[in-house]
């Protein structure tokens, strides 16, 4: 099974912060992470190998919260990684997705948590 873990570093400090502050920014972190995680997905479905749509399907479903601002994605199904890692023209589909919005997320996590402290 081929999972990758969104989660946010450095938010300890502000969940343990129970103003109402901190409940807000741990809130929006959350929102933010759910948002990208699912972004990720979407993206890397679209670019994911069609022959049955069963992989893209699998994708797009894959998106869960595990705590407060930690979200996974990835395939269940027991090609995924062969098709991730070895598919000879859409190799690499789920990480160039990731790959491309890291920045954009942690962008978007600071200007979150700025307006927070």
């Amino acid at each position: 099974m081929t999972r990758f873990n969104i989660s946010v570093k450095g938010l300890d400090s502000v969940m343990k912060d129970f103003s109402e502050a901190g409940r807000k920014a741990q809130d929006n972190a959350d929102k933010v992470t759910e948002t990208y995680t699912r972004k990720m997905a979407n993206e890397g479905a679209d670019m994911a190998p069609v022959d049955t749509s069963a992989l893209k399907n699998n994708l797009l479903a894959s998106p869960r919260r595990l705590k407060p601002a930690t979200w996974e994605f990835g395939g269940t199904l027991a090609y995924t990684r062969r098709q991730e890692y070895e598919h000879k023209t859409k190799k690499g589909f789920i990480r160039k997705a990731v790959w491309r919005n890291r920045n954009d997320y942690r962008e978007k996590l600071r200007e979150e948590l700025a307006r927070w402290k």
